[in-house]
């Protein structure tokens, strides 16, 4: 099957960007794992960005011993701006992204660029968290719904395959103390950008490293704020009322976030809570029983413990 990939796809190649900062124990598994990808013609670029440990001569290491390795070393600009520095150096048509702790299954590539014909943009890797959205081709204006509220893997850049074209700088000009939430604006900014339909591949393409950033993060109500003007801006005007129930899902999963870290006193009062409650209220969202709940509670620690009880329950199949 990998030798029959290759005579298909001999004459065209994919760019993969790997944006490095301090991860020394695991970048050279990273690029490893892309470098050994059974399609082969490859062009993998590592943007080390400003790494204060040995990041850096790891990817050095990797950029003598592998032809199609090149390597870039900046100032720290934060993610975002490495993964541009990549996409800007890319050559090839179709670019795919890897973050420095990750891996690739040995056909991940191989099987999104099976899916990387001229009538898509994007093709979206892992699918299968999508749920009962089972199509391998999904319009762009279903797409849409499915990218504002962040469905399964929409919502992060790595997992797929992007047409080189359809990231112009716009999509990368977030500023750089948004930190948590920006693939997400990427993903807006792609998606309103293109009206191409999205092919979907169900495989596993993606092995996922220690999820540290989500983790560490602690939400506030101006942060909270921050994301959602972004969010209203990516989406057009024109088309607001339309993405208006899924602007306010997404929203409604920060407030929950927020409500962990912040005093119930403080978040009531917060201009991000005001402007969602006026919203649900004049389109006549419904709060699901379970958000109304875990907000009603009267202090932190109780929402803490909800939401644990929430999570291992979906660990162990139970919700």
């Amino acid at each position: 099957m990998a030798e029959d990939r290759m005579g298909e796809f001999r004459e065209r190649t994919v760019s993969v960007v790997i944006p490095v900062y301090n991860s020394e124990d695991t970048v050279g598994r990273c690029i490893g794992s892309v470098a050994g990808q059974d399609y082969r013609a490859l062009e993998i670029i590592v943007v080390d960005d400003g790494s204060e440990d040995r990041s850096g001569e790891v990817c050095d290491e990797w950029g003598r011993k592998d032809g199609r390795v090149k390597v870039i070393h900046q100032e720290n600009r934060g993610r975002s701006a490495a993964r541009w520095a990549g996409v800007e150096a890319a050559s090839s048509e179709w670019v795919a992204f890897v973050d420095s702790d990750d891996r690739l299954p040995r056909s991940a590539i191989s099987d999104l660029y099976a899916a990387a014909v001229p009538e898509v943009d994007i093709v979206l890797g892992n699918g299968r968290l999508l749920g009962k959205h089972y199509k391998e081709r999904i319009p762009m204006d279903e797409f849409r719904h499915l990218a504002v509220r962040a469905e399964g893997t929409i919502g992060v850049p790595w997992g797929s395959l992007f047409r080189r074209a359809a990231l112009t700088p716009y999509v990368w000009d977030i500023p750089r103390e948004i930190c948590m939430g920006e693939d997400y604006i990427f993903w807006l900014r792609v998606v309103f950008g293109t009206g191409k339909p999205v092919n979907v591949v169900y495989g596993n393409v993606y092995e996922k490293g220690a999820d540290t950033t989500s983790s560490r993060f602690v939400w506030d109500t101006e942060y909270a704020s921050a994301i959602d003007g972004l969010r209203k801006a990516a989406v057009p005007r024109e088309m607001h009322d339309v993405y208006l129930p899924d602007m306010i899902a997404d929203r409604l999963e920060n407030l929950m976030a927020l409500a962990l870290y912040t005093p119930k006193a403080r978040w009531k009062r917060s201009r991000f809570y005001l402007e969602l409650k006026e919203d649900m209220a004049r389109s006549g969202f419904r709060l699901p029983p379970g958000a109304g709940l875990y907000l009603s509670l009267p202090c932190r620690r109780m929402r803490k413990m909800y939401a644990w009880l929430s999570d291992a329950k979906r660990k162990v199949g139970i919700c």
